[in-house]
């Protein structure tokens, strides 16, 4: 990506990076506990076309704070491998990288957890496959992340920090997993084919009667499970991916808010405008210019900024 190692190092522990302001221009932190998890923070941006290379043989399960193309305190996003396979992207001159991570590979989570535990064993996977969506998470996972991400202390007392709440977040995943999840298998893989139709036809005008036949359920019991799987109503799901769509649009793309309301089927601009303001707190111009400002276009900004 462009970075080079060097001796200033704000956090006063773990490994710094700078970048090289040919491939890119900003930060890349990180630090690991004994081979099984890590935690990393970065502000970059990519000066030039730059592919880069997962290795095949890596697996992992990891929970992210983005903040490149969001306004504070940023998104939850969830990825995990569990079987390996090279993947390759090409990054596009400006894309610009910025997030808090915390990383776990499975020695950690399937092994030492079993190992180390003496309550029954849960694998944190299958609580990540179908709950960790970009807008489903549990406030106490935004809190541990963000607690992360706003940690001013530096050496020891930070690296322990980071220790500590890497472990608790994985507590709240596992626990948020057990709050929702519905207490017979079948209504799992149910209400997972539910949230997989949604999430694929969000932009259309989604019937009940569809969703009802998709789930194999009546449609009390639907609604009720659906707000213990997902923490909201099958309607208040609907709109967050709508919503959460159209900050993607206005942040990366300068299409119109007509035009971005059309696309995921509201009638009308102000209709648009108003459910995203009773979603994220601000109109769809004031986010698309908050979020110019907080996305800077001049990376060597970053030791300015607070990090």
């Amino acid at each position: 990506m462009g970075m080079l190692s060097t001796d200033y190092n704000p956090f006063s522990f773990g490994e710094y990076y700078s970048g090289d302001n040919i491939t890119s221009n900003g930060f890349f932190w990180y630090m690991t506990y004994e081979n099984l998890f890590s935690v990393s923070r970065c502000d970059f941006t990519f000066l030039r076309p730059t592919p880069m290379t997962m290795a095949d043989e890596f697996l992992y399960l990891a929970l992210r704070l983005d903040y490149a193309t969001h306004l504070p305190p940023g998104k939850i996003l969830g990825f995990f491998e569990e079987r390996g396979g090279q993947a390759s992207v090409v990054m596009p001159a400006g894309r610009r990288v910025a997030y808090t991570e915390v990383l776990f590979v499975p020695e950690f989570y399937k092994d030492k957890l079993g190992s180390s535990l003496t309550s029954p064993g849960h694998d944190p996977i299958n609580m990540l496959k179908n709950m960790g969506r970009e807008h489903n998470w549990s406030s106490e996972i935004i809190k541990v992340l963000t607690d992360i991400y706003r940690c001013d202390m530096k050496g020891m007392s930070a690296e322990l920090y980071c220790i500590g709440k890497s472990y608790e977040l994985l507590s709240e995943l596992i626990e948020m997993g057990n709050r929702r999840l519905p207490q017979k298998p079948g209504d799992y893989d149910d209400i997972a084919r539910v949230i997989d139709y949604i999430d694929t036809h969000f932009k259309e005008n989604i019937r009940q009667e569809t969703l009802v036949r998709i789930a194999h359920m009546s449609p009390t019991k639907l609604k009720n499970l659906f707000r213990s799987f997902s923490g909201s109503t099958i309607t208040e799901y609907i709109l967050s991916r709508k919503i959460d769509f159209a900050g993607h649009q206005l942040a990366e793309t300068d299409d119109s808010i007509e035009d971005i309301a059309g696309i995921i089927g509201f009638k009308t601009p102000t209709g648009f405008a108003t459910s995203f303001k009773k979603l994220t707190g601000i109109s769809p111009t004031e986010y698309r210019k908050q979020i110019k400002y907080n996305c800077v276009n001049n990376p060597s900004q970053i030791h300015d900024l607070d990090i």
